[in-house]
């Protein structure tokens, strides 16, 4: 394999695609690679791959092998979280009623079950309230923060909301209320008075941003179990093995699509390796009801289970995802299982009609999306504008309308802020709220202004970039591509943001017997010209530039941008390729 590609290494190929895109070849640091393979016995083509992400002979172990005793920080270093954990042990030591207010998505859920087992484990009170995203929206709200102090709880913690709740948790801090907010999110201006233990906090010097909300948590819990163990106070004869939590800690993580540094990425992998131990009741019932096999990756987590937890959130009630990853009877967890998943097929349903109605209200000359509809689900927004960007490559804003105040989901693509953009509509009056960051943000407005403001959006001169140039990591050939092949390249896993899967270009292949598969996908056969072939598929491209050319060029040379899947059947193991792009040779 090292003689295959060391020639290629050195050109500099470019390939303009039918998506508009133009395909370059990673540059590689020799050095890192000729020093893992002498090292730790990598193949040519492995070695580039790490070289491309930085990783040094140095950074291997850690990234390939990472272990939580070594790469774990200090709790103590996150602002509030020591002040926090004395808070906390001295609610457990008096027995104080812990109020437990969560997001309703993913990372929200498993932050919240995270937190709950431990407090099952300590035998101590708490009440969970999940707010709905359709009646209350976002963050603690007054009402609920009223109804945990009527439930006599005496301490409340928010996780992964709360940050930007000011005015409701000073309202609840200014009637005699303890309050620690654990969240990840950016804040306003303006902070609530209480502790808050949020990494990208502007005055915190954590260095930990890109944790989700479930790895400040697991931190937390770190940082209170030590305090436990080291004053003696904690359950006798008995000790809490929190790295049995971790399955919690990965699910959030994977599914809040938080870059993968190697703190992330630790937890992910170390969080995998319990997950597939099945010692969560729920998740092994969940896994059991999709007929998941074992070893579950971070694909199933992020595309195949996140989704059904998901769902509870978007259109059902979010704490049934919480009463599932909590479940200890198999028999109850088979039943949320069937509920979540038929909410998904719902979700499913209602996402694809507003997908629709949106594809039909889109002017290609404006640079920005903005599209709204009657009574559109707010829990399908966001994936819909998602959708919107991807298919358009340009920023997307859906909005729900209705009588009352009206609420809108954005996602964004190049270098256009989206939140800033949301921000400034705000302060401009057109918006009753809103904000977000770079790639994504939400917003409400008043009915009457939605035309108002679509004009808005298109009426200034946005310049927004799109950087058209994406890169491969390596040519590969038909030939090689065996499961020794895929468990080289597996090493680098678990793939996310800032650790995608490789991507590779097939040079000189044909396309065969392409078919439309599932709601929008396109399967086929592709060849070499010495006859080797292999299985392949195009997620979401029936209806795009991808599927159309897949099936206008079949039987012809084209150069094919892919990366790698492993599908097992009936016991069987064989690779297919995902089509993520084409070149028309």
């Amino acid at each position: 394999m090292k003689n295959t590609f060391k020639n290629r290494n050195k050109r500099n190929f470019k390939l303009s695609s039918c998506r508009g895109f133009i395909w370059k070849k990673k540059e590689i640091n020799e050095l890192f690679t000729n020093n893992l393979i002498k090292k730790f016995r990598l193949n040519q083509l492995t070695a580039n791959i790490f070289s491309t992400r930085g990783i040094s002979e140095e950074k291997y172990e850690n990234f390939v092998k990472p272990k939580i005793k070594n790469l774990l920080p200090n709790p103590s270093i996150i602002k509030d979280l020591d002040k926090s954990t004395d808070v906390i042990f001295s609610s457990i030591l008096k027995k104080k009623k812990v109020g437990i207010i969560g997001d309703y998505d993913v990372d929200g859920i498993s932050s919240t079950a995270l937190l709950c087992k431990f407090f099952d484990f300590l035998d101590h009170p708490y009440e969970i309230y999940i707010p709905s995203r359709t009646k209350e929206g976002y963050g603690p709200n007054t009402n609920a923060l009223l109804e945990l102090s009527n439930k006599n709880c005496e301490l409340i913690m928010t996780l992964d909301c709360g940050t930007t709740a000011t005015e409701s948790i000073n309202y609840i801090v200014d009637r005699g209320m303890q309050v620690i907010v654990v969240d990840h999110h950016q804040q306003a201006d303006d902070i609530p008075k209480c502790l808050i233990i949020n990494p990208n906090r502007i005055d915190d010097t954590s260095g930990l941003k890109n944790l989700a909300a479930v790895g400040v948590t697991f931190l937390l819990l770190v940082s209170i179990n030590r305090k436990l163990n080291e004053t003696n106070l904690g359950p006798k004869n008995k000790k809490i093995n929190l790295l049995n939590y971790l399955d919690l800690v990965a699910l959030g993580t994977i599914c809040d699509v938080v870059p993968l540094d190697l703190l992330n990425r630790t937890f992910v992998k170390q969080g995998l390796k319990i997950l597939n131990e099945m010692k969560n009741v729920g998740l092994k019932s969940l896994c059991s009801y999709l007929n998941l096999s074992i070893p579950i990756d971070e694909y199933h987590v992020g595309f195949v289970i996140g989704p059904k937890i998901n769902a509870s959130g978007r259109i059902g009630n979010a704490l049934r995802g919480v009463d599932l990853l909590l479940s200890k009877n198999s028999t109850k967890a088979e039943i949320i299982s069937d509920e979540l998943n038929n909410l998904n097929l719902r979700r499913q349903k209602i996402e694809s009609n507003v997908e629709n109605q949106a594809l039909g209200m889109i002017n290609d000359k404006d640079k920005i999306i903005c599209v709204s509809g009657v009574n559109w689900h707010p829990g399908v927004l966001g994936i819909v504008a998602s959708k919107l960007t991807e298919r358009f490559l340009k920023p997307s804003i859906v909005i729900s309308k209705n009588t009352n105040l009206c609420f809108g989901s954005a996602r964004s693509i190049g270098d256009f802020n989206i939140g800033e953009f949301i921000s400034k509509a705000f302060s401009d009056g057109i918006l009753e709220g809103g904000g977000g960051h770079q790639m994504a943000g939400g917003l409400q407005i008043k009915s009457e202004n939605i035309t108002l403001f679509q004009k808005y959006v298109n009426s200034k001169n946005h310049n927004i970039i799109l950087n058209k140039i994406k890169e491969f990591d390596e040519f590969i050939e038909i030939s090689i591509l065996n499961m020794n092949f895929y468990n080289s390249i597996k090493i680098l896993s678990p793939f996310g943001r800032n650790n995608p899967k490789p991507k590779f270009c097939l040079k000189n292949c044909f396309v065969k017997f392409p078919k439309l598969v599932g709601n929008n996908h396109v399967s086929c056969f592709l060849s070499d010209i010495y006859g080797n072939i292999i299985k392949a598929i195009a997620f979401k491209a029936h209806d795009n530039e991808l599927g159309q050319n897949l099936f206008e060029n079949n039987g012809k040379l084209l150069v094919i941008i892919c990366s790698l899947n492993k599908n097992v059947w009936e016991g069987r193991e064989e690779i297919q390729l995902i089509i993520e792009d084409l070149i028309i040779s």
